[in-house]
């Protein structure tokens, strides 16, 4: 045969022998027939090659030789499996409807297909099992198996199968402060033979006090399982005294409450019955809950002392870590989506609540008036935070959890948009999701005990809200999905008007500070926050202009913010005001005074001074000197039209004021005509 070595880190491990014929072949297909899958078998009479046939079954397998290639004939030996076990013999005594068992037999093999067998002695290559199986038994059935003698043959053991029925039986106990005493009393004796259905055991429950029983609801099918007995002290009989009374049986009471004609009510509880001058109260015990509080037991239960009834809910107010907070910051200004929302009811309607059976979902739907229902598919596990029959907006929540930004702009806007206009309908819509976001904001910073004023958040909200996208471009000159400033649509549409164009129909959006930033009008402003190089290299390429609206851009050029006096529309202000007087409009302080303290026919009122000399409202030396060089007046020749209010002392009566000078400043107003 042929000899195979197995080592492992130069440590002989194993031997292996294939004994057979060895036949020398040339043939290299012939060597290639018998290679793949470990060898060929072949049956009596078979042509192995040329001039090679089998005499018996032979395993056919190439090998290498130091002489070349051969073929090796390895002996076979054949074993037959019936296709059927074999069954010993059985005898079964069966009831006509009672369980029933049988034994089944199951050929087994030892070895997988192509295994390798070490064994120096006979090995088992087939194991036959017998299984039981049982038919119409009970958790409490089991099977015992004993060895009994044959009549026939005493050498011959038997298997004897038996069903065995248990039965726990319960034991005598006394009674406590919840439950009563129990009896079991055993029916039958020790060998009795019992037919089916017969009863072994009784267990009897003794009532502790006397009383009336009371079962429960429950169903056809359902067991009793407990049972209550109202003893004569859980009732109390109250004596009208001939007061007719309103309540009837089933009502329930509490203890304080006026029963009329001046009877007050001695325990909570519930009227059983009214009876001439006599009221029979069933004693209880109310227990108060708050709102939203979640039940665990149903009206008409049965609960035992120390059953759970409910689980309130409480809210406080407790101070938060900012650094768990600033992750819900970034969330809210960046405008995430919430990996699990809430969901939001779409239009106004009345809530219905339904709980189908076997399912653990309940089904909301909103009933939105003339027969449009809309139904909204509740999650496992989320909380219904709405209840049957209430009345909704669009936009309320209608199960627990965080409300998505974009969705809630979208439904708003929705609803919004066919009775209003389509620009009112997204103003309105933006300022709810401004307030909402803004609020968002501050309860977060507020768990810090951090005051912020709401202006600051409102600069960045103001930003996240002011793009909108073009569904429709109509006659202008947009594109669809263009991302543009709603108050440039407003511009375009209003043009459109005019001109009897098809309006630009749009959606609006809301967008993170980050995609804000870098989708603004000022690339200057853009360029400053992030992909500086981009922006740039992009306004660069397509010849942008920036027109320095913003406050960024203003302050990164070094000019004044678009903000208070250096609004520009101010400036339009102030000289709609002085329009015959522009040159009170100068730079200097004194200027913007005087435009203050205009009259309504553009004069100053000025204080009347200690002499009939002509006196200016502005006594600072400058405005004297700029005033003298305006309208040409020498200090020699006309001092006394320049006296100050505060002097108090009378001039020379040779300083005679000009004529001339005295006309142009009241011209200018600078002097009333009574001085």
């Amino acid at each position: 045969g042929i000899v195979t070595v197995t080592q492992k880190n130069d440590i002989l491990r194993e031997i292996i022998v294939r004994s057979g014929q060895l036949h020398l072949v040339s043939d290299s297909k012939v060597l290639a027939r018998y290679t793949d899958g470990g060898g060929k078998m072949v049956n009596p009479g078979e042509e192995i090659a040329p001039g090679l046939k089998a005499e018996a079954m032979h395993m056919v397998e190439a090998v290498d030789t130091p002489e070349g290639g051969a073929l090796l004939l390895r002996p076979v030996e054949e074993y037959a499996i019936p296709n059927e076990a074999h069954m010993p013999e059985l005898g079964s005594v069966k009831q006509a409807n009672g369980p029933s068992m049988g034994l089944k037999a199951v050929q087994r093999l030892a070895f997988k297909d192509g295994e390798l067998v070490k064994s120096v002695e006979g090995v088992e290559l087939l194991r036959t099992q017998l299984l039981l199986e049982t038919f119409d038994t009970t958790p409490q059935m089991t099977v015992d198996v004993e060895s009994a003698q044959d009549k026939r043959a005493k050498t011959i053991q038997r298997l004897q199968l038996t069903i065995l029925e248990t039965h726990l039986v319960r034991r005598d106990t006394l009674s406590d402060a919840s439950h009563g005493s129990t009896h079991t009393e055993v029916k039958v004796a020790d060998g009795d033979n019992i037919k089916r259905g017969d009863v072994v055991a009784t267990v009897q429950i003794l009532c502790k006090d006397d009383g009336v029983a009371q079962l429960p609801d429950r169903k056809d099918d359902e067991p009793i399982r407990r049972l209550i007995v109202e003893r004569p002290s859980d009732t109390i009989t109250v004596d009208l005294g001939g007061s007719k009374l309103s309540l009837k049986a089933g009502q329930r009471v509490v203890e304080g409450d006026d029963l009329g004609g001046g009877l007050t009510c001695p325990h909570s509880g519930q009227v059983e019955e009214v009876k001439g001058s006599s009221l029979t109260l069933r004693v209880g015990r109310p227990y108060m809950v708050s709102p939203d509080s979640i039940l665990h037991v149903r009206d008409g239960d049965l609960v035992l002392r120390g059953d759970t009834l409910a689980q309130l809910v409480f809210e406080r107010a407790k101070t938060g870590d900012i650094v768990q907070g600033l992750p819900r910051i970034e969330e809210l200004l960046e405008a995430r989506r919430p990996r699990e929302s809430a969901v939001l009811c779409r239009k106004a309607g009345t809530i219905k609540v339904e709980q189908p059976e076997g399912e653990d979902n309940p089904t909301v739907s909103v009933n939105e008036g003339e027969e449009l229902h809309t139904e909204y598919p509740i999650l496992l596990g989320r909380t219904v935070m709405v209840s049957d029959g209430q009345e909704v907006k669009a936009g309320d929540l209608l199960t627990d959890g965080p409300i998505n930004p974009h969705e809630l702009l979208e439904v708003i806007f929705e609803d919004l948009r066919g009775p209003l206009p389509t620009m009112d309908a997204a103003n309105q819509a933006i300022g709810r999701l401004q307030t909402a976001l803004v609020q968002e904001v501050q309860n977060v910073y507020k768990s810090q005990g951090v005051t912020i004023d709401d202006k600051h958040i409102e600069v960045i909200v103001r930003q996240m809200t002011s793009k909108v996208r073009i569904e429709d471009a109509g006659d202008t000159t947009l594109l669809p999905g263009e991302l543009i400033e709603l108050r440039q649509v407003d511009q375009v549409n209003q043009a459109m008007a005019i001109t009897g164009g098809a309006p630009a129909e749009f959606t609006p959006v809301l967008l993170g500070i980050t995609k804000a930033s870098l989708n603004t009008d000022s690339f200057i402003s853009a360029a400053s926050f992030q992909e500086t190089t981009r922006v740039l290299t992009e306004a660069a390429i397509e010849g942008k202009s920036d027109w320095l609206r913003g406050l960024k851009e203003n302050v990164i050029i070094g000019r004044l913010i678009p903000a208070g006096t250096g609004f520009s529309g101010f400036d339009e202000q102030l000289k709609a005001e002085a329009l015959p007087h522009p040159d009170i409009l100068g730079e200097e302080n004194a200027g913007y005074r005087r435009a203050t303290n205009l009259r309504p026919d553009y004069t100053v009122e000025m204080p009347l001074p200690q002499s009939n000399t002509a006196v200016l409202d502005d006594p600072s030396d400058t405005e004297l000197e700029a005033t003298r060089s305006r309208h040409g007046i020498e200090d020699r020749t006309n001092l006394a039209a320049f006296a100050r209010p505060a002097a108090g002392e009378e001039l020379a009566e040779e300083h005679v004021p000009d004529p001339g000078a005295l006309e142009g400043l009241q011209e200018e107003g600078l002097l009333s005509q009574d001085s």
